[in-house]
């Protein structure tokens, strides 16, 4: 019995550490990483997102967000409450756009966290959807007014200043100062009115 238990303590490590790598795998904005998972590259890379972010809240006109959540780990796993990580696309033009996502930046429960923009995961999955391929079950998540995109982008720039820690099951046990990819998406995304 405790060989069992400990297997299945092993078994649940591994895929929490995965799930984590794969939200925080960056394939990013203005650096494209040469190892597969560099947790501290992604704290750096925080702040050219803030920059890409605080030029986008000066020119607000010129861009629009949507928000969309998708299978997390991988398009060969099932979509369930635990594997849904979420990420918004900002586009500049219909063709042209980034994805922006909060992900760990450590492969542990609780870790830093930091904003990224297109991920590796994050881009593949957006475009198979944009191509009609949805294997990883991407799924717009629709507002009755649309997003309001300069309140948002806003409420991501508090966000990188406060310095938010990820914790993996922020969407089961919310705590101050404390997100995932999902509650940190549904805390910033502002409705029009």
């Amino acid at each position: 019995m405790d060989k069992r238990f400990n297997r299945l303590k092993l078994a649940l490590v591994i895929f929490v550490a995965y799930m984590l790598e794969s939200c925080a795998s960056l394939h990013a904005y203005s650096i494209v990483l040469t190892t597969k998972y560099d947790g501290n590259a992604v704290i750096e890379k925080e702040k050219n997102v803030a920059l890409y972010l605080e030029n986008a809240v000066q020119n607000y006109g010129d861009y629009a967000l949507r928000a969309f959540d998708r299978k997390a780990i991988s398009h060969k796993t099932q979509k369930t409450d635990i594997t849904t990580h979420s990420f918004y696309v900002l586009y500049t033009a219909p063709e042209t756009y980034h994805t922006l996502s909060f992900s760990a930046t450590g492969k542990w429960a609780t870790s830093q966290g930091a904003w990224a923009m297109d991920t590796g995961t994050d881009i593949a999955s957006y475009v198979d959807y944009l191509k009609g391929n949805n294997i990883w079950e991407v799924r717009e998540i629709v507002t009755n007014n649309g997003i309001n995109t300069l309140l948002t982008i806003g409420n991501v720039l508090t966000k990188i200043q406060n310095n938010t820690t990820y914790y993996y099951r922020a969407s089961i046990n919310i705590n101050d100062n404390h997100d995932n990819c999902n509650t940190a998406l549904l805390e910033t995304l502002v409705e029009n009115e």
